[in-house]
């Protein structure tokens, strides 16, 4: 299993992103215990984490929204999360 970690909300997109796109099973790889976010890939022996709080500070989930709808395969869009237009 390939553990990657990472540091912003752009490189944890850039890590799962393309494995999301090969619609690959996807899985909750949260490591609680030391405050990372993470998910896994069946069939890629991937799994991405990252800091709560550097989720946090570099994007929360607006920014993450807006990144990973690329990647996500059509009719399978998760992220609904947009920033609001004023």
């Amino acid at each position: 299993m390939k553990r990657i970690r990472v540091h912003s909300v752009e490189q944890y997109v850039a890590e799962i992103g393309p494995l999301m796109k090969e619609g690959l099973p996807m899985y909750r790889a949260d490591d609680v215990e030391h405050g990372l976010l993470g998910v896994g890939f069946t069939g890629a022996e991937t799994e991405v984490l990252i800091s709560i709080q550097e989720f946090k500070e570099t994007g929360d989930l607006v920014k993450y929204g807006e990144l990973i709808e690329p990647y996500e395969p059509e009719g399978k869009k998760t992220q609904k999360v947009k920033a609001e237009k004023r």
